[in-house]
């Protein structure tokens, strides 16, 4: 008892992971693939997970933020093939349902090993006729001495089906509202204790990059970083923020971002590998 309480209280850092598992544990969109299938799933993503968080330091803590989950079950389960070892627990998943209000299957989970004061989800909300699809999950974890940290998991609109610049705009005006309104919660967030949270973590796949030309005018970034956010790529070069990986004529693309604020410093930064269950890459941060 004596070392847990000694880890929890004494931690100067903290890892951070981020990965859109694409549609897991399935790998298709609303349709269960075989039972084999989504076993074989489950163990790479365990594996790689369990791979990314070997690089833990002693006394580190962990966050880790998964997008594309169908489930609450599947997180568990997903939790419990990483192995007990981790200390990880499910925080908080989401639980979005579509227009028909079947439960949707692209939900956002998070995992720690650190007490978990508050956890919730929350859909976006509609301005004007700009709704954003799915919301947030959402974590406040207790860091002993070093504080509060809330976490938010996020998966904002994607760029499929977009055939006009109509329709590419009316995407990227989902992300930033989405975008917005994340910095509006965070102004005046505060523990069901009343006191304040000053390290705030935001997670996940955003469909946008500021890197592209692709999106020469889209707010989403730049309104988080002008609130007061750490982008954890930010100065990186290509070759190191290539989240979702080229193929053919297409380069490497970076739409999964780890946003942090609050915190003394970013350490350290890296990608998974390449892994099956999914066409991202995790991204990896350690800060302090």
């Amino acid at each position: 008892m004596c070392a847990f309480l000694c880890s929890v209280l004494c931690f100067a850092e903290l890892l951070v992971g981020s990965w859109n598992l694409r549609w897991f544990p399935s790998g298709r969109a609303e349709h269960r693939a075989p039972v084999p299938v989504e076993e074989r799933a489950m163990d790479d993503a365990a594996a790689a997970i369990r791979e990314g968080i070997a690089r833990r330091r002693p006394g580190d803590h962990m966050v880790l933020f998964f997008q594309e989950l169908r489930s609450e079950e599947v997180c568990s389960n997903l939790v419990a093939r990483i192995g007990a070892t981790s200390g990880l627990k499910v925080a908080s998943v989401s639980a979005f349902r579509m227009w028909d209000r079947r439960l949707g299957w692209q939900q956002n989970g998070i995992a720690t090993d650190l007490p978990v004061l508050d956890a919730n989800f929350s859909y976006w909300r509609r301005s004007k006729k700009i709704l954003p699809p799915r919301g947030y999950a959402y974590a406040l974890l207790d860091a002993g001495e070093e504080g509060l940290v809330a976490c938010y998991c996020v998966h904002l609109k994607s760029n499929y089906g977009a055939k006009t610049p109509e329709e590419k705009r009316e995407n990227e005006e989902k992300r930033e509202l989405a975008a917005s309104q994340l910095v509006d919660i965070t102004k005046k967030i505060r523990a069901p204790d009343g006191r304040r949270v000053t390290r705030i973590i935001i997670a996940g796949d955003f469909n946008t990059s500021p890197f592209d030309g692709a999106f020469p005018n889209e707010k989403t970034v730049p309104m988080l970083v002008d609130a007061g956010y750490v982008n954890c790529f930010a100065g990186a070069p290509p070759s190191e923020r290539g989240t979702c990986p080229g193929h053919g004529r297409f380069p490497d693309s970076t739409f999964d971002y780890i946003f942090h604020r609050g915190f003394e410093s970013q350490l350290e930064r890296w990608l998974s590998p390449p892994s099956k269950p999914s066409d991202h890459r995790a991204v990896w941060l350690r800060v302090k």
